[in-house]
């Protein structure tokens, strides 16, 4: 199966990763290496991202679309049960999935997962997105990926980037356009999310934007059995702090083993 990695035994339990826009299952490479000992890790590169496929039909593409590919590859590897791992995109995915499959999570860990669709018109953080959207679908590839690093990761973030590096975020600027689509897109409310009733850990980094910050408190008031975990960084600490992430997510999971 093209951009899906596995770990770690079969006999073992299972953790399911999925990463955030302009990334790939590379991301979480350290946290698998620590995790293989002790689960079964499957690891997937999201649509349009890595090795993954490409979208079929813009059109239609949303949060159902990547859910449907994720349940058919976990079907194909015959993971019935397993914990459940996403980053922003992934994190909103990763809600979804925890929602309509619930009685096969196990867990579920969640770091700044952007259901944008959650946040009212009227909030700042809301509008905040909504500009960002609006501005990548009419710029240019190159100052569209510019805009969007540079919200997550400051300003002039991306102009300090390697060339080859923005041109692969330049490449990618249509598959994230389709992610504000989907994630805009998902019809549900807040009051969802409170039929998740398996251990979750919701992790925020401390100087992130405020967009994600608000959801994060919305789905912080629904989770019946959340641990809510602050660390340093913003919203790419997965990466930029990794190992004060990945230290959450271990210790988390030893916890409800």
């Amino acid at each position: 199966m093209e951009g899906v990695y596995q770990a770690g035994s079969e006999q073992h339990p299972a953790v399911v990763m999925l990463h955030s826009s302009m990334s790939s299952a590379r991301q979480w490479r350290a946290l698998v290496a620590q995790l293989e000992p002790d689960y079964r890790v499957v690891n997937l590169d999201l649509y349009g991202y890595g090795e993954g496929p490409g979208v079929e039909d813009a059109s239609t593409f949303s949060l159902a679309t990547e859910a449907r590919r994720v349940m058919q590859v976990l079907d194909e590897l015959e993971a019935e049960q397993f914990h459940l791992l996403g980053h922003s995109y992934g994190g909103a995915l990763a809600l979804k999935l925890a929602l309509e499959q619930n009685h096969r999570v196990t867990s579920l860990m969640l770091f700044e997962p952007v259901a944008f669709h959650l946040l009212s018109e009227d909030e700042p953080g809301y509008q905040e997105v909504r500009r960002l959207a609006s501005g990548m679908q009419d710029a240019k590839p190159g100052q569209a990926a510019a805009a969007f690093v540079d919200y997550w990761n400051g300003t002039g973030y991306f102009a300090g980037l390697p060339e080859p590096m923005q041109a692969l975020f330049a490449q990618q600027v249509d598959k994230v356009r389709l992610d504000f689509q989907a994630l805009l897109g998902e019809p549900y409310v807040p009051e969802d999310y409170a039929k998740i009733k398996q251990p979750a850990l919701l992790m925020t980094g401390k100087h992130s934007r405020q967009s994600a910050h608000a959801v994060a408190a919305i789905i912080g008031h629904q989770l019946p059995r959340l641990t809510a975990r602050p660390v340093p960084g913003g919203h790419m600490a997965p990466i930029s702090h990794s190992e004060l992430v990945n230290e959450q997510i271990l210790t988390f999971l030893d916890n409800i083993a």
